[in-house]
């Protein structure tokens, strides 16, 4: 009976100590911001810096040297893209949702009219009855889609609030990277080493659980969300839609939103090819549905295929709960949150099964793409023995 019994505890242990993380995750939403912005820079900056460090001359006779001049110049590429963004890109980027945002309300106005027009052309054709309730469902839709933007709006405001915290938080950002991309592995030595020699090893895993959901997640959605962009402006300019570089923005963005995003993000093009040229409206529907087919048949079956090992019930499910909590972050955060969540109760629910203790190879120092196993304990073994000796040494 014991055996069942520590088990169950275990189980416990650890709900207990998730929902403490996701307790203090929560209270902690207003400063985290600038820390969100800097993971996710440092997930995209890292590959690239390894890649340069690997070619470094005397990178074998000093390694330190030879990561911190890689990094530098990271930062000075970075910073001349980010200079080039606002000199040639942000202007008229600007310039066109200043106009964007005036031309709305006649937009929505435009746009009603001209459904309108189809609904008196069709209404031969279609029952009174039944076009009396796709009316009342579009006027139900758009009020909810409206109240939830507001809703969402108004919660993602309160999380970011906090205007000092949010103004030192962006001023340490690059001194915050730096370190994050220079000491990586001190940083995951130092949070394993709090623990005692025997849970270490779990305590590695876990980390390295959940950095790979976190790198495999936040790459493959930016990336995603760059290719959607630039296809969806170049078929709006094609088409000589209005406003194109700021649909094919709004839709790059919305697609960092699992599930969903991708076709919220088609609803203001669509808006605005019906208030502006309903006469595309077809082609630019094409355009939308042409984008999402290539990025579900080809993109994120080779970008995303190991991001979210989730059911899209249980993706749509967090979005709504993660909007209600922490506005537009949650949204965006929340999949993966649920997701590394999950992996690391698997690990423990697959550990605690066996009487071996797995220790995984971390994909980003291995170069490898997918989590590996040992089949025996004798890593593990010898790393509590490392552990060990370590603390004997320093003692």
């Amino acid at each position: 009976m014991t055996a069942p019994i520590i088990k169950v505890n275990r189980y416990v242990w650890l709900i207990a100590g998730v929902a403490a993380v996701g307790v203090a995750l929560y209270m902690l939403r207003g400063a985290l911001f600038p820390f969100i912005l800097g993971g996710a820079l440092a997930y995209i900056m890292h590959p690239l810096v390894t890649w340069l460090e690997k070619r470094m001359p005397g990178r074998n006779r000093r390694p330190v040297l030879a990561r911190v001049l890689s990094i530098f110049i990271m930062f000075a590429v970075m910073a001349g893209l980010l200079a080039g963004a606002l000199i040639v890109v942000l202007p008229p980027v600007v310039e066109q949702f200043r106009l964007f945002i005036d031309s709305l309300p006649v937009l929505i106005s435009d746009a009603r009219v001209a459904v309108e027009n189809w609904n008196r052309e069709l209404s031969g054709a279609i029952p009174e009855e039944i076009r009396l309730q796709i009316q009342e469902a579009i006027q139900n839709a758009g009020v909810v889609l409206v109240g939830a933007a507001q809703g969402i709006m108004v919660r993602t405001i309160g999380v970011v609030s906090g205007a000092l915290t949010i103004v030192i938080g962006l001023a340490a950002l690059p001194l915050f990277l730096y370190y994050v991309l220079k000491d990586r592995e001190k940083l995951v030595d130092g949070m394993v080493s709090v623990f005692p020699p025997g849970p270490r090893v779990h305590a590695r895993n876990v980390i390295t659980v959940v950095n790979h959901v976190f790198s495999s997640y936040v790459r493959a959605q930016l990336l995603l969300g760059l290719v959607v962009g630039v296809l969806v402006f170049i078929g709006l300019t094609l088409l000589g839609v209005k406003f194109a570089i700021i649909l094919a923005v709004v839709a790059g963005v919305f697609e960092l939103v699992p599930i969903i995003g991708p076709w919220l993000g088609a609803i203001p093009g669509i808006v605005v090819v019906l208030a502006t040229s309903p006469e595309k409206f077809f082609w630019v529907v094409l355009v939308y549905f042409g984008v999402q087919l290539l990025e579900n048949s080809l993109l994120v079956p080779r970008i995303q295929s190991r991001a979210l090992h989730v059911h899209p019930v249980l993706i749509l499910v967090v979005i709504i709960v993660g909007s209600e909590v922490a506005g537009l972050w949650g949204v965006i955060l929340g999949p993966p949150l649920v997701v590394a969540g999950k992996e690391v109760f698997d690990y423990f629910v697959k550990e605690w099964s066996s009487t071996e203790i797995t220790p995984l190879a971390d994909p980003e120092v291995n170069g490898e793409h997918v989590l590996r196993t040992d089949q025996d304990g004798s890593a593990a073994d010898q790393a509590v023995a490392d552990d060990e000796q370590a603390q004997v040494a320093s003692n």
